[in-house]
């Protein structure tokens, strides 16, 4: 009978010890289970718009705002990294086939200050157009500045509605000259 009572009481010490030894070991497993590519590890953007930060100038929230009608204007945060004033000198577009599309003139007083960012949905000066600018669409622009690399991204074509209802769209005023 004593040993009986001995089995019982090294079943019970040896389910004691399992069961502390699986409280321990299974959250380590279980959080390390999803390792580097786990959701929380992810980059997440919740905006529409593409966001590019490999110049001095950096690209965000880049979209295009179309009326349906083959006009757009982009809409793009543009911010001035660096400790000196820059100039956005140059924006070109594509559409997804890489046919040019028409693109307003630079306005020549376009400034950057050091450290500030522009936002141009405020004046809606930067517009395109072409037949294949339409909402759900894709669009490659290229920015270039005076001073900072050229930014080349590409963004998406969302509907002058909702959140962009407010955001002035129409074609690109005629090219001077022309």
């Amino acid at each position: 009978m004593a040993s009986t009572g001995v089995r019982a009481r090294v079943h019970s010490v040896r389910r004691g010890v399992g069961a502390c030894l699986l409280t321990l070991v299974l959250p380590l497993v279980a959080g390390c289970g999803a390792g580097f590519g786990a959701q929380s590890q992810q980059v997440y953007q919740p905006a529409d718009g593409v966001t590019v930060r490999s110049s001095m100038v950096y690209v965000v929230n880049a979209l295009v705002v179309t009326d349906g009608n083959g006009n757009g204007t982009v809409v793009v945060a543009l911010v001035n990294q660096s400790d000196e004033p820059d100039q956005l000198v140059s924006l070109t577009a594509e559409d997804t086939g890489g046919d040019p599309v028409e693109v307003s003139p630079i306005p020549p007083d376009f400034a950057l200050a050091a450290g500030e960012s522009v936002q141009t949905a405020d004046e809606s000066t930067l517009r395109l157009s072409s037949p294949k600018v339409k909402p759900g669409g894709l669009v490659t622009l290229t920015f270039e500045f005076k001073q900072a690399a050229p930014v080349t991204i590409e963004v998406p074509v969302v509907p002058q509605s909702t959140d962009y209802a407010d955001v002035e769209v129409g074609p690109p005023p005629p090219q001077p000259g022309g």
